[in-house]
């Protein structure tokens, strides 16, 4: 979206009716679709990042439930070294996971599969039973006062009030279930 200070966005969508979703929900989503930094591609993720040059400072994967038939390669190591190839120096990789309906030891096997290739793996929850796994190459490091700054700057501001109902730091953080030493826990586990 405009709002958001990005160079470009990069959409890989496998669904081409997802599209014809985000159009109508263009009130909702800031009308995203014609937003002149997006660029769409549809098809597969895991085989865009095998194919592309390009390099990103961010990379978001918010696939189906694990266990839906065709997913499976969007939790694989493959995929995931796919995303850490291209990912620059510093870049994070976002992977959403819905962790209720899911069995405990498929949880297990993406904590464990992930921190194969972005060892820094921190847990936030999102809503209940709604996790995002930040991951990284190197730990990451939480500038508290420079991350306070930016959560009363607009649109930083807005936006965590309407996905989070807080525009406070402490609210931010109030999201935060564990760091690195979870996943590495995980991983050993498994």
């Amino acid at each position: 979206a405009t709002q958001y200070p990005i160079a470009g966005l990069e959409v890989v969508e496998l669904e081409p009716a997802v599209t014809e979703v985000a159009r109508r929900c263009a009130l909702v989503n800031r009308n995203a679709l014609a937003n002149p930094r997006l660029r769409l591609f549809f098809g597969d993720a895991r085989e865009h990042l095998l194919t592309t040059r390009e390099r990103y400072d961010l990379v978001v994967s918010e696939p189906s439930n694990p266990y839906r038939a065709g997913i499976a390669s969007l939790f694989s190591r493959d995929f995931y070294r796919a995303v850490a190839a291209r990912l620059e120096e510093g870049g994070l990789f976002l992977q959403w996971v819905q962790a209720y309906e899911v069995h405990p030891g498929s949880i297990r096997s993406l904590y464990a599969t992930l921190a194969a290739e972005l060892p820094a793996v921190e847990t936030w929850q999102t809503l209940p039973g709604d996790l995002i796994l930040v991951s990284a190459r190197a730990p990451l490091r939480h500038d508290l006062a420079r991350i306070g700054a930016r959560v009363r700057e607009e649109p930083f501001r807005a936006a965590l009030k309407d996905a989070w109902r807080t525009d406070r730091l402490e609210g931010l953080f109030a999201r935060f279930v564990a760091g690195p030493g979870f996943a590495a826990k995980l991983q050993a586990l498994s």
